[in-house]
């Protein structure tokens, strides 16, 4: 009776130690590793024509270990059911064997902070009024809630289309450029063929245009009225 007890504890051991030498233990460490590497690859891509310098953090990743099947590491599926990108985000990690079998998921929350120096209102700028370099400065800010609507350079002039307080970002859909042309300010208005064939006329300008806008002038000889396209200060033209 003890001889067959002693054989059946040692065919039970050789089974299980079969079974685990077929099985493949993923680590809280690893898993957590590879979450990392797949989510700041992915985030980069989105982040990096901003900017690269940034900051994520992930929760929510379950601080056990996966132990699969099968001798090989099982796949690792990071899904998000916006593909845009978002500061904050939850996104589901589904992992699989070789046979798309889940194994195990659960969701996660991604956080990411991205910092640029960026056009910052240094007084308060009224609406309507000019912003240059002289009421703003460049400043390091978070700007995940603003991509791709910040400033980098304050050498332009531009005017407000908002109220901004002091420390505010400035934003590009609520600045247009400065007018280069006023209303009924004279005008040199600069007829030009495709042929190199150029006329210039004296007018008025009957809108204010800003540097590349299309306003309404009327010639003074002519007193006809044209399409022309802002091109300096002062200066139209206008395709024949």
């Amino acid at each position: 009776m003890k001889k067959a007890a002693k054989n059946l504890i040692f065919s039970l051991c050789l089974v299980l130690f079969g079974q685990a030498a077929f099985c493949y233990t993923l680590t809280n460490e690893e898993l957590v590793k590879i979450i990392n590497r797949n989510v700041t690859n992915e985030i980069k891509k989105s982040v990096i024509k901003y900017s690269n310098d940034y900051k994520i953090s992930i929760s929510g990743i379950p601080k056990e270990i996966v132990q699969t099947n099968e001798n090989v590491c099982p796949k690792i599926e990071i899904l998000s059911q916006n593909s845009k990108f978002q500061p904050n985000l939850y996104k589901r990690v589904v992992i699989k064997d070789s046979r798309n079998n889940i194994i195990k998921a659960f969701p996660i929350n991604v956080q990411t902070l991205i910092y640029a120096n960026v056009l910052v209102a240094s007084s308060i700028i009224p609406y309507n009024s000019e912003i240059s370099s002289k009421n703003t400065t460049l400043e390091r800010r978070e700007i995940s809630r603003y991509l791709g609507k910040t400033l980098g350079d304050n050498s332009k002039v531009y005017v407000s289309t908002r109220n901004y307080p002091k420390g505010s970002i400035i934003l590009s859909d609520a600045i247009k450029q400065k007018a280069l042309i006023l209303k009924d300010s004279c005008v040199d208005i600069i007829f030009l063929s495709n042929n190199g064939l150029k006329i210039t006329l004296q007018g008025k300008a009957l809108k204010e245009g800003a540097m590349g806008d299309t306003i309404l002038v009327r010639s003074n000889k002519y007193n006809k009225i044209y399409n022309a396209t802002v091109s300096s200060s002062n200066e139209v033209t206008v395709r024949i």
